[in-house]
C-alpha cells in the first residue's frame, strides 16, 4: 500500500471518528439526564458527610439495654454527641450533616439541642415536610443524601445499587440500639433529602432517572403534561 493510500485510509476513519463522536456524547448525556445532581464529585463538602458518618460506626456507640442515650466503646463509654435520650436516627443524620457544614435543615419545624448543644432534627415527617416545600428533596439518591423510608426512619445514604435497582445502602442511628449500615429496598423509599437545594432542571432530573417510585402525577407535572 503506497503512503498516499494510507494516509487517504486515515484521513477516511477520523472523518468517521468525527461524525461519531457528537452522537456517543449525545447518548451519554441522554442516559444521565444531562444535568448534574449536587454530590460527592461535584462538593468536596458533601464528600466530606459519609466520612464523618462510617466514622461514628466504626466508633461502635450502643443503647445501654434500649436506652436511646448512645453511648461509645459499644455502650460504656461517654455519651455520643448527637444523642438527645429519645429517637435519635434523624439526631444523627442531621448531627452528621451540621458538623461537615450543612445547616439548611435548621428550617425545620422541629429542633432539639443534641448531647454536645448542636440543634438537630428529630422528625422523619417534619424534615420530609421541609425538603419537599424548599427544593431539597430529590427522588435520585446521592451519597451523603438522607434517605427516609416511611415516616419513622432516615438514614444517610452511603451506596445505590443501579445495577439490579432494588435497594440503597445507608448508615442509620437508632437501628438495633446502636449506629448501623442499613439496605433499604427502593419500592420502600419514600424520599431522599439533598444538603443543598435543587434547582428545578434538577428536580426534574431526579424524577425522571429516580431511585424510588415516582407518582405518575408528579412525573406529569413536573415534565409539563
Amino acid at each position: 500500500m503506497s503512503v498516499f493510500s494510507r494516509i487517504s485510509g486515515l484521513a477516511v476513519l477520523a472523518a468517521v471518528i468525527a461524525l461519531l463522536v457528537p452522537s456517543l456524547a449525545s447518548a451519554t448525556t441522554v442516559r444521565s439526564g444531562g444535568i448534574t445532581l449536587p454530590g460527592p464529585s461535584t462538593s468536596k463538602q458533601i464528600a466530606q458527610i459519609l466520612p464523618l458518618a462510617q466514622r461514628e460506626l466504626s466508633r461502635n456507640p450502643y443503647e445501654r439495654r434500649g436506652d436511646n442515650v448512645p453511648r461509645y466503646r459499644k455502650g460504656k463509654g461517654k455519651v455520643a454527641p448527637y444523642s438527645i435520650g429519645d429517637q435519635w436516627c434523624a439526631a444523627f443524620a442531621t448531627w452528621v450533616w451540621n458538623k461537615t457544614g450543612f445547616r439548611a435543615y435548621l428550617g425545620t419545624g422541629i429542633l432539639w439541642p443534641s448531647f454536645d448543644g448542636t440543634m438537630v432534627g428529630v422528625q422523619v415527617r417534619d424534615l420530609t415536610n421541609w425538603a419537599t416545600k424548599n427544593g431539597y428533596f430529590s427522588y435520585r439518591a446521592k451519597p451523603g443524601y438522607l434517605v427516609a423510608y416511611g415516616t419513622s426512619h432516615i438514614g444517610i445514604v452511603e451506596k445505590i445499587d443501579r445495577v439490579t435497582g432494588k435497594a440503597v445502602g445507608s448508615i442509620e442511628g437508632n437501628i438495633g440500639n446502636r449506629v448501623n449500615r442499613v439496605v433499604v429496598p427502593m419500592d420502600r423509599v419514600t424520599g431522599y433529602i439533598s444538603p443543598v437545594r435543587l434547582t428545578a432542571p434538577q428536580l426534574k432530573k431526579s424524577a425522571n432517572y429516580a431511585d424510588m417510585p415516582v407518582p405518575p402525577a408528579v412525573l406529569d407535572d413536573l415534565n409539563g403534561e
